[in-house]
């Protein structure tokens, strides 16, 4: 495995830990609502837990960049999985 590939492995396996500690977290209930959402929909706890890392980064990118992106935003993306909207943003 080279470098970039366990770069690529290092950041899911942080956003996975980030997953695990909201889904234990009494701060943030709806992310368990949703997680055992997916599980009702046949989603794999793995596949659920990818899904929702995968808004996640997003929620933390937007938070890096200072975006006018809340909490309430991500729980709304949470709301549509397993869709995922990846629809073009204007400063990509």
């Amino acid at each position: 495995m080279n470098s970039e590939d366990r770069d690529k492995q290092r950041r899911k396996e942080l956003m996975l830990r980030g997953v695990e500690d909201q889904l234990t977290s009494p701060d943030t209930p709806e992310v368990r609502v949703h997680y055992e959402r997916l599980l009702s929909l046949g989603h794999s706890d793995a596949e659920a837990r990818e899904l929702i890392a995968a808004l996640l980064a997003i929620y933390i990118w937007h938070t890096m960049r200072k975006d006018d992106y809340t909490y309430a935003d991500y729980v709304a993306e949470l709301g549509s999985l397993p869709e995922i909207d990846w629809g073009e943003d204007d400063d990509a």
